[in-house]
């Protein structure tokens, strides 16, 4: 019994027990993860704390040569854990090694927090700063990446990723089960065309798609005969262009004696532009307007050809004192357009 009156129940005590432990508990593991103590001691055990593991099940690697990247690099990450300091990241095309952004350097304004600039788990680009050596760990950056860069550093990671997944297929379909089978693959074919064109993830994407028309392209890279037989078919597979529709639309059209017929032939002269390899198509929208179309895997051929077989029937026409106006140039149809035209084309 206290003097004031009040007597401590053992459900109180319990209670005040629990209060004191909770807040303990909590307090360490706020302290691990809100930058409490040194960060560089816990960047390379973080992901397995926080159970984010870099590895995905199957062959891992990196997509170029070098093992880290160098400073004023700018490379895909992806957040792994965000707290009061910074962001610890993964770097995706160097097999998932660590880096680290610190607060200032996630944007040139003032911020009040770091999940304003960076969402958990998302994909960004940023410049490397600082690469520590005796460590390993890397720092990198975020307001000193320009929107040219961002744009530069995408297209590299796409095609760069899609040159790994093809060396991780054709290793899996030759029975490697080990990265280093998969390094050892990589270093003799990607990368061989990677340090030839001294442009890392270029390189090897031009190479391949070069190689679906012409495999001799393959030639002096030191493979046998069942790796090279693999890899062509694999490049076939997953390089070959899609096919494109392009189309123009053009008004054709005479006033005098020959009337239609000039129509008629100034068309025909047009349709006589197609080729086995680049068809050309010629359909009435709505008189005089005709759609002049094409399809073709290679973009810069099919320009080219519409344009060719425009110029034709526009001197033909033009020596009958026809009428031509281009009304739409060249270019490649959407699924969109290409829908809209069907649609048109079915009421006449």
């Amino acid at each position: 019994m206290y003097a004031s009156g009040y007597k401590k129940t053992p459900m109180a005590s319990k209670g005040a027990e629990e209060k004191k432990v909770i807040p303990r508990t909590l307090k360490s593991k706020v302290g691990t993860f809100q930058g409490r103590g040194n960060p560089r001691e816990s960047i390379e055990k973080l992901p397995i704390e926080l159970g984010l593991h870099s590895r995905k099940p199957g062959l891992n690697g990196r997509f170029y040569r070098k093992q880290r990247p160098i400073v004023d690099d700018v490379v895909m990450v992806k957040v792994l854990a965000i707290f009061e300091y910074g962001a610890y990241v993964m770097l995706l095309e160097y097999n998932g090694i660590k880096g680290m952004i610190y607060l200032k350097e996630l944007s040139s304004k003032r911020i009040r927090s770091v999940k304003r600039i960076l969402k958990l788990h998302r994909k960004v680009c940023l410049k490397v700063i600082k690469v520590d050596q005796d460590t390993g760990y890397i720092y990198l950056s975020k307001r000193r990446v320009t929107p040219e860069q961002v744009k530069k550093c995408e297209d590299k990671y796409k095609k760069s990723k899609t040159i790994f997944r093809i060396m991780c297929q054709v290793a899996t379909v030759l029975g490697n089960t080990e990265d280093a089978e998969l390094e050892s693959l990589c270093a003799r074919t990607a990368w061989v065309f990677d340090d030839k064109y001294n442009s890392p993830g270029y390189g090897a994407y031009a190479a391949f798609q070069h190689a679906v028309f012409d495999p001799s392209v393959l030639d002096g890279l030191t493979l046998k005969e069942e790796e090279r037989r693999v890899l062509i078919d694999t490049i076939n597979c997953r390089l070959v262009p899609p096919v494109l529709k392009m189309q123009a639309d053009v008004e054709v059209a005479c006033y005098r004696y020959e009337g239609i017929d000039a129509v008629k032939d100034a068309l025909r002269a047009g349709l006589s532009c197609s080729t086995e390899n680049m068809p050309i198509k010629i359909n009435l929208i709505a008189s005089p307007c005709y759609a002049i179309s094409t399809t073709t895997q290679k973009r810069e051929e099919g320009l080219f050809a519409l344009n060719r077989a425009m110029q034709v029937i526009k001197e033909k026409i033009e020596e009958k004192k026809g009428i031509f106006n281009v009304q739409m140039e060249p270019k490649v149809i959407t699924t969109t357009e290409e829908l809209q035209l069907a649609q048109l084309l079915k009421r006449q």
